[in-house]
């Protein structure tokens, strides 16, 4: 409950998203949420965009890798229509053809941009690396979205979008008590079991020493990077919040070591993060920047040289890490000013099994960390591994620098297949 602003919002959530997409029908779980809007009972996409602006409320529906969910926020006074328009949404969707044919364009001008954008380029190949043909390395595809069909929509929302795959949740300026009954009204005779299908849930590592990975984007002013590692991590882990800060301090803010060399010392790049994520399959650690194209090489030799020093000759201090957690608390409470935050998190929980606690305890398990608990953390989860780096940019400018760096390369095409060496 916050009853500091008359707004609401309601969020059904499903375990069910990208992951159930099959190899031929990659997008399939995407696609079909977002077609829930363009028509629903009696209402085609201008009737539902018409319905809910009438009401002054936001409508949304999507799937991402792990789940996906159908959302409202609106003012508190009108959350009964606003339920109805929802409850339609969900359980009566149309899929009609001529919609479908419509956002099929849309789908396949998208790809058509991607496939020239350095940066969607290095998150489609990215994702191979990472994920290999499976979860979320499978790449969408002209074919995918050209073989596509509403029955398959159909299909896939009567066996996924199930009350026993769903949960319902809701923030704002209401009680359990009042609406309780409006919710029991709308999905109370709703049905369909849980899905039986297993999540993704082992990764392997994709090399076995530090590689590059180089896709060929010519005549690029930037290379775009991405150097990552797979480690032996889960959120529910007792090294967790340890390697968390480590990467605080390395590159998860602005003030982060490797943004104040590459970006505020040497000039190459308007910044560089790192980040710590995991999801079904255990963590994923990531460092990635766009730097001038002459200075690539030296970019990864820098990226290599701070990931080294952080556990040799340059340690991380106490002063980094009061400044990491001063930042961290004292950001959070702002968050919360928003329903959605408090109710993604609660949806997080209940998707990766996480703590009952998790999110009381945040603040609690930031505090508990030490400089000796962390630095131990960031040499044994990610110095220790080696590194897949992957650079798209302009071979014939940055080739011999790369070379330079005595590191195996591999070069692949803009959909992460290797090409045949010459």
């Amino acid at each position: 409950e916050n009853h500091e602003m008359p707004l609401v919002n309601v969020r059904v959530a499903f375990d069910q998203g990208g992951w159930t997409d099959t190899t031929d029908a990659v997008g399939l779980a995407s696609v079909t949420l977002d077609m829930l809007n363009e028509g629903a009972g009696e209402y085609d996409a201008a009737g539902i965009s018409k319905a809910a602006k009438s009401i002054a409320a936001s409508l949304g529906s999507g799937a991402g890798s792990d789940s996906a969910s159908v959302s409202v926020d609106v003012l508190a006074k009108n959350l009964e229509p606003a339920l109805d328009l929802l409850s339609i949404v969900i359980l009566s969707p149309t899929f009609e053809e001529d919609d479908w044919e419509i956002m099929k364009m849309d789908r396949l001008a998208g790809l058509a941009s991607a496939r020239n954008n350095p940066r969607s380029i290095a998150g489609r190949v990215a994702g191979q690396l990472q994920y290999g043909d499976s979860y979320k390395g499978l790449l969408k595809t002209e074919a995918a979205y050209e073989a596509m069909t509403t029955d398959a929509m159909k299909a896939w929302w009567s066996a996924h979008l199930t009350a026993g795959n769903a949960r319902i949740y809701v923030g704002g300026d209401t009680s359990l008590e009042d609406v309780l009954p409006l919710l029991e009204a709308r999905f109370g005779e709703w049905g369909g079991d849980a899905s039986d299908a297993s999540k993704p849930d082992t990764v392997m590592p994709n090399v076995d020493e530090t590689t590059i990975f180089l896709v060929d984007k010519p005549g690029a002013p930037q290379s775009v990077l991405s150097a990552f590692r797979r480690l032996e991590l889960m959120p529910n882990h007792d090294d967790w919040f340890n390697t968390y800060m480590a990467n605080m301090m390395f590159g998860g803010m602005f003030s982060a070591r490797i943004n104040l060399n590459l970006r505020e010392d040497k000039g190459w790049t308007y910044g560089a993060r790192s980040g710590l994520r995991s999801d079904y399959t255990k963590a994923l650690w990531t460092t990635s920047t766009s730097v001038k194209t002459d200075t690539t090489a030296d970019s990864i030799s820098e990226i290599l040289r701070e990931v080294r020093e952080a556990s040799d000759e340059r340690k991380f201090t106490v002063e980094e890490l009061e400044n990491a957690r001063g930042y961290l608390l004292g950001s959070r409470p702002v968050r919360y000013e928003n329903a959605g935050t408090l109710l993604s998190e609660l949806q997080s929980n209940w998707l990766y099994g996480l703590p009952d606690d998790w999110i009381t305890a945040y603040a609690d398990n930031i505090r508990a960390v030490s400089i000796e608990t962390a630095q131990a953390a960031w040499d044994t989860h990610i110095k220790s591994s080696p590194l897949s780096i992957l650079v798209v940019g302009d071979k014939a400018t940055i080739l011999e620098g790369l070379q330079a760096l005595s590191l195996p390369i591999v070069e692949l095409d803009s959909e992460g297949q290797a090409l045949e060496k010459k």
